[in-house]
């Protein structure tokens, strides 16, 4: 079976502030549309045809990891109407396809539909949509996209489409193409037609989701977020979130980072409507946005240079606004060497246990063609690089403690922001902490590209037993350096310690190796990031001195 994917346009001006990108390749909840439909078809279908025209060179770059694996993008000679779109790409195709819109996704049971059928929804009537009207499996009306006067309900169609009959379908378009004044698209023209040879079953879809119009791409992104967490419900009446948590212990620290937070620097958190703390069933109730997350406009947005330099400003805002709050005491010394020695260290241990990483710490480390320290001494040159370089503070300020992009989400117009999943920890500090681990951590994924690590966005080559690495992130095609901006931005903040950062930068890469077990080469690829980060620091690369 073949599935066929119209993404020749854009998505509507309304849904263009995150850059002119193909529906395809549109993101919703830190993935794009793209993923969705491939786990739902990649079982089902022999071959994966994704019609492209507008900005075709994005959906090829950011489908890149997927091409070979029966996916391939198609890309029209011009552009014309839907149906000669899906003319185009049913060239060759035979017996049963399936036609699903780039902007549509159905999370019923496509595949389990047998015949000729497509899904449909009830409505109102509106020019937003195409309805029609239906007798025995025939389509003997179709309204695409008309006014209307008054409010009638009718069927419209969803946008996923079932054919045994592809080369009739086929046929059916090029009749479609041979009518002049046509009041409709070709494609829902060849839908009736083809109707009337093989009656269609209108399938009623319960679980729809639409990103090609606003209102409903934003419902869309409730909904479907919903469903990803299992910690996670959502009352869209009402707009709360409700999350719980199996880890405890993290959960309450994130908790009462939330309502410890002083008064006047809680706008920027969630509102908070009921909560427990108890070690029974902790949980909180909070209000929901479905902005987006700084990691998915990283990943798949097209931003300007002044939305980028927007959204850092922000953020630079509310770090700088939590720096009105300090705490100094005895204390604090202990709390950094947790943090930066004693965990690491403890890390250190947990990846000599697995047997994958033993030649590493053993044997030099070839790293993109370069050598370097086994891992014994370079935790022997940590040992004593960081106490000197990061026990030198003796104020704290709050922080948030994992200001990654995917825990900073912006409004649709980039004018302010909210920050979710604290740390809520920082030694025996609950809201306090280093404020040059608050940058490292958002150096983190503008420098160290951890958002494209999580996300496989990578290609990597690796022999364990040999201790060699060599990998390349898949990084996004800007017109402008996105590095650079972050660091003009937060020049001020940075001040002097953009060494200081670096190291506590590579210690993330570096003590988070043991927690990604789930991948090797998540694992392969964060080693690789931290040593060469920790490189610009100290020195642990063999037969290359420098001045530091």
């Amino acid at each position: 079976m073949r599935l066929i994917i119209p993404s020749a346009k854009v998505v509507p001006e309304e849904l263009q502030k995150l850059g002119k990108l193909p529906a395809i390749i549109y993101p919703i909840n830190q993935r794009i549309t793209f993923d969705y439909l491939y786990e739902q078809y990649k079982e089902k279908t022999n071959s994966i045809d994704i019609i492209c025209y507008e900005n075709a060179d994005k959906v090829q770059r950011r489908l890149k990891n997927y091409l070979g694996k029966k996916v391939n993008i198609k890309i029209l000679p011009e552009l014309s109407d839907l149906g000669h779109t899906i003319y185009f790409g049913l060239k060759d195709a035979v017996g049963t396809v399936i036609i699903n819109f780039a902007d549509t996704i159905v999370l019923d049971s496509v595949t389990g539909i047998k015949g000729n059928a497509f899904f449909c929804q009830e409505d109102y009537m509106s020019d937003t949509w195409t309805y029609f009207d239906e007798k025995d499996g025939t389509i003997v009306q179709i309204y695409d996209k008309e006014p209307v006067k008054e409010e009638i309900k009718k069927k419209l169609f969803v946008g996923v489409f079932q054919f045994t009959d592809a080369v009739y379908f086929r046929r059916c378009l090029e009749m479609a193409f041979e009518q002049e004044s046509l009041q409709m698209s070709t494609f829902y023209y060849a839908l009736q037609e083809y109707s009337k040879m093989y009656p269609m079953k209108a399938v009623l879809a319960n679980n729809w989701f639409d990103i090609g119009h606003e209102d409903k791409y934003y419902n869309s992104k409730l909904e479907v977020r919903a469903r990803e967490f299992n910690h996670i419900t959502i009352d869209k009446n009402r707009g709360i979130l409700k999350k719980t948590s199996d880890d405890k212990d993290k959960f309450i620290g994130e908790i009462k980072w939330y309502l410890k937070l002083p008064a006047d620097v809680e706008y920027v958190r969630p509102r908070i409507f009921d909560y427990s703390t108890s070690y029974v069933n902790p949980y909180v109730s909070m209000e929901y946005y479905a902005y987006h997350t700084v990691h998915e406009l990283f990943l798949y947005g097209d931003l300007t240079l002044q939305q980028w330099v927007d959204i850092f400003n922000r953020i630079r805002f509310v770090c700088d606004d939590f720096k009105r709050y300090t705490v100094k005491d005895t204390n604090i010394h202990s709390a950094l060497e947790e943090m930066y020695l004693t965990k690491t260290l403890q890390r250190f241990e947990k990846m000599k246990k697995d047997g994958r990483f033993l030649a590493f710490f053993e044997s030099p480390i070839e790293l993109n063609g370069k050598k370097y320290l086994p891992l014994n001494e370079i935790i022997i040159a940590l040992e004593k690089a960081i106490p000197e370089m990061l026990y030198d503070v003796d104020t704290f300020n709050i922080i948030h403690g994992d200001l990654c992009f995917a825990n900073i989400m912006v409004d649709s117009n980039f004018s302010f922001i909210k920050v979710i999943d604290p740390r809520g920890k920082f030694g025996t500090y609950d809201i306090f902490g280093d404020f040059r681990y608050e940058l490292a951590k958002l150096f983190h994924s503008v420098d160290g590209k951890y958002d494209f690590i999580i996300k496989d966005l990578f290609d990597l080559d690796y022999n364990s037993e040999r201790a060699c690495i060599n990998y390349r992130i898949q990084d996004r095609k800007r017109e402008f350096d996105l590095y650079k901006v972050f660091l003009s931005t937060f020049a001020t903040e940075i001040d002097s310690d953009l060494k200081k950062i670096e190291l506590i930068e590579a210690l993330l890469f570096l003590s988070m190796i043991p927690l990604h077990g789930e991948s090797i080469r998540h694992q392969m690829v964060m080693l690789g990031t931290g040593l060469e980060i920790l490189n610009r620091v100290i020195d642990i690369q063999i037969g290359e001195k420098k001045n530091v």
